[in-house]
């Protein structure tokens, strides 16, 4: 360990052993405020609780260690299984810490579960340290190993949850206030299709019209009233990725048909049961093709042609 108040001294007296690239090297015995003796194999990752304690994973001996942070001794040891690499403690990172549990992220586990995959399941670990021996309480796999995760108490979150967007604060010049709004806008190469996503259909869900050439824009709102229920968008073989558009919220995406014929467009993120059936076409023509702008809304609206309606 070293001491916070031996650095200010030594770099007010200049007490350096060198420097690297013109950062000036503090003397190591000069700042150092005393070592743990035979704390273990590979020290890694030390955090902290509220009693004065620092653990430290040790990773070559698999081993979580406990330690006084004032004179610096061993008081407990727990294993992990195996090869510990990062710890958590909740609050460990500020001047109060939680001081309750601990959790162990082990980088190995040496065929402890099924390999259910293409890859070995980690390991992960959590102790209960709030008396004087650290005790085992929950034993589980993870997918990869995490690295300096953080715990914080469930209250902190509880009743503090905030919904990103309102349906009544949306003030996106493409936002489309329900399905019966929903249109296909034709203006020379330039198409918007004011859509919506809900729970388990995209409106309009079929799109006939499109020529090489045009200049397509999706403005996807999500009609959800959960905010929970995000909704993705994408368009087979576009080369501009996906969507993903949260409650209350208008997102576009751009689009450029290069190719002639029928193109699937469905929801990216699952969503409900239904998730698969949310699903749409896009019919892309030849350019300069008489095909006309036409739309489905589903069951409740027709196929409409916003040619004629002009």
């Amino acid at each position: 360990m070293f001491s916070f108040d031996k650095m200010v001294k030594a770099i007010a007296a200049k007490d350096f052993i060198g420097d690297f690239d013109g950062i000036p090297i503090l003397k190591y015995e000069s700042v150092l405020y005393g070592e743990v003796k035979k704390p273990g194999l590979g020290p890694l990752h030390t955090e902290f609780d509220n009693k004065g304690n620092a653990y430290t994973s040790m990773f070559v001996s698999s081993e979580v260690v406990k330690w006084n942070i004032k004179d610096l001794k061993v008081v407990d040891r727990a294993p992990t299984y195996y090869s510990v690499g990062h710890l958590t403690v909740a609050g460990g990172d500020t001047k109060t810490p939680n001081g309750k549990y601990l959790v162990a992220y082990n980088k190995i586990t040496k065929d402890r579960f099924l390999p259910t995959g293409p890859e070995l399941s980690q390991s992960a670990q959590l102790y209960d340290i709030s008396g004087d021996k650290m005790q085992l309480i929950l034993d589980f796999p993870t997918i990869g190993e995490p690295h300096y995760a953080q715990i914080i108490p469930a209250d902190i979150v509880k009743g503090r949850s905030l919904k990103f967007f309102k349906m009544e604060e949306n003030k996106n010049p493409y936002f489309t206030n329900g399905e019966g709004a929903t249109k296909v806008v034709r203006t020379g190469n330039k198409v918007d299709i004011y859509m919506t996503a809900i729970r388990s259909h995209l409106t309009p869900d079929n799109i006939e019209g499109i020529k090489i050439g045009d200049e397509v824009y999706f403005h996807v709102t999500n009609l959800e009233q959960d905010w929970d229920v995000p909704h993705g968008f994408a368009i087979k073989g576009a080369s501009n990725a996906e969507l993903l558009i949260m409650p209350g919220e208008t997102q576009t995406l751009k689009w450029n048909p290069d190719k002639v014929g029928m193109y699937p467009m469905y929801c990216t993120d699952f969503c409900s049961a239904l998730h698969q059936e949310m699903t749409g076409y896009i019919r892309v023509s030849p350019a300069g093709s008489n095909v006309p702008l036409l739309f489905s809304t589903g069951k409740n609206y027709p196929v409409s042609d916003t040619a004629k309606k002009k």
